[in-house]
C-alpha cells in the first residue's frame, strides 16, 4: 500500500493523513537490521536528540515518485527515533 499524501495547514505535508498505513513501530525498525547498525543509529539518535537537533526537509511538490516515497519513509523512521522533523 502507497503512503496516503496529504498537504495540511501552512502546505505540511502530513504523514498518513487517513490512518490506512500502519506505521512501524520502533521494534519492527530494529528486526531490520543488524545489532552493530541499530546501536550506531541508536548512538546518533541520542546525540541528535540531546543537542536538540531539528530536521526540515523542503519539496516543490508533495506529489511525486521515488524520493516522495522515500521521504515519508524517513520522516515516520526519525519520528519514531524520538527526532524533530517537518517536512
Amino acid at each position: 500500500m502507497l503512503p496516503h499524501l496529504h498537504v495540511g495547514w501552512r502546505n505540511v505535508v502530513e504523514i498518513d493523513a487517513g490512518y490506512h498505513i500502519h506505521i512501524a513501530t520502533m521494534d519492527d525498525f530494529r528486526k531490520t537490521v543488524g545489532v552493530g547498525t541499530w546501536n550506531a543509529v541508536m548512538k546518533y539518535a541520542t546525540e541528535l536528540k540531546e543537542k536538540k537537533a531539528r530536521f526540515a526537509y523542503f519539496s516543490s511538490t508533495p506529489q511525486g515518485g521515488g524520493v516522495a516515497l522515500m521521504r515519508h519513509a524517513l520522516v515516520r523512521f526519525f519520528k519514531v527515533l524520538g527526532l524533530e522533523v517537518d517536512w
